[in-house]
């Protein structure tokens, strides 16, 4: 009887074989159709990520346009003469000189200066100027 055990437990053993034998071609086409599938959600997850990392230099980009047009406005501000003279008189009180303030002063003659220097009025003129031409 243990013979027979034997026998019957081979053959049901090589009949599954067989079976898994004659299903080789359906087995070998699942698992090509299995790593097909697998690469082709892998490489639309690499490609949603590149779509985001896309999307993310886009809007940084976005963000300094506006930045960069946001500051150039801020110079043209600044470099604009109407915005300095209106910032010297409001803000630092300043105001343009009226005729009888004004004194010319003419560099080309060369006077003596002892009696400028005794001048109350015109020596710190002088002073700054000469400051400023190295004499």
């Amino acid at each position: 009887m243990l013979k027979k055990a034997t026998k019957t437990s081979k053959k049901r053993y090589n009949i599954n074989r067989n079976r898994f034998l004659q299903n080789k071609p359906f087995l070998l086409t699942m698992a090509i159709v299995i790593i097909v599938i697998a690469a082709t959600t892998l490489m639309y997850t690499q490609i949603a990520g590149l779509d985001r990392e896309i999307l993310k230099q886009k809007n940084e980009i976005d963000e300094l346009n506006k930045t960069m047009s946001t500051l150039t406005g801020e110079i043209k501000k600044v470099k604009s003469s109407s915005q300095i003279a209106e910032e010297a008189m409001y803000k630092l009180g300043m105001i343009y000189p009226s005729e009888d303030q004004i004194v010319y002063i003419d560099s080309k003659e060369e006077k003596t200066t002892g009696d400028i220097n005794y001048n109350v009025f015109l020596s710190p003129i002088v002073s700054v100027l000469r400051s400023f031409t190295k004499d």
